[in-house]
């Protein structure tokens, strides 16, 4: 199975800041096994062919990906095209959709005014997967109503380490039963062929990753 994280910050983020390179990800990453990346900054695609050639020569595919914003709340393309990054609503998401497109609800029930929440349920339908996402700790967990969802409407569970900090990456990922090919790895999200591979954060952990992001952003 290929071990793969598809929600991925690096520096030139335009929302965030983000003290690592993309180069510097994916080194870390082919020391931990992994085989399929997406960098997923915010609104801008961070995507080149000396990039994923850069990240082949280390045994990683790497897939195009962005983190947008829909009417106002985060969702992840993968294998996406500079046009994708003109959808704006919903209605426009639909219209993208394709067998080469894979779309992400990321961290969707979490209480902050970005994630999805109440548009989840209307526009489900539209979501390829849904993530579990790596901030939790077994008493503050709001992936349990992901993971509830899932299991309700039979959509496939993806874990993702959002990383902003080099401390976040290999704490939550995805193994993908398919073949290192990126209509192959989107056709086995689809189809529920993953697996999650996770361990909760500590307290501290997590107070230290949300001052982070929130003083230093």
């Amino acid at each position: 199975m290929l071990k793969a994280d598809f929600h991925l910050h690096t520096e030139g983020d335009p929302c965030d800041r983000v003290g690592h390179s993309c180069e510097e990800i994916i080194d870390l990453a082919a020391t931990k096994g992994y085989q399929v990346l997406a960098i997923t900054n915010h609104g801008v695609l961070t995507f080149s062919d000396r990039l994923q050639a850069y990240a082949t020569e280390r045994g990683i595919l790497l897939l195009p990906g962005v983190e947008m914003k829909i009417e106002g709340k985060h969702v992840i393309l993968i294998n996406c095209r500079p046009e994708h990054l003109q959808i704006r609503d919903f209605q426009d998401l639909r219209a993208a959709r394709e067998e080469g497109l894979l779309v992400i609800a990321p961290h969707p029930f979490y209480p902050v005014r970005n994630c999805l929440n109440g548009k989840f349920m209307p526009h489900r339908g539209l979501f390829d997967a849904v993530e579990f996402s790596h901030y939790y700790h077994p008493l503050i967990n709001f992936n349990r109503k992901a993971v509830r969802v899932c299991r309700e409407h039979d959509i496939p569970l993806i874990g993702s380490s959002d990383t902003h900090m080099l401390s976040q990456f290999n704490t939550t990922w995805t193994l993908v039963d398919g073949e290192q090919d990126p209509l192959a790895v989107i056709r086995a999200v689809r189809a529920g062929r993953v697996r999650i591979e996770t361990r909760p954060l500590s307290l501290l952990e997590m107070v230290r990753i949300a001052v982070r992001l929130t003083w230093f952003n």
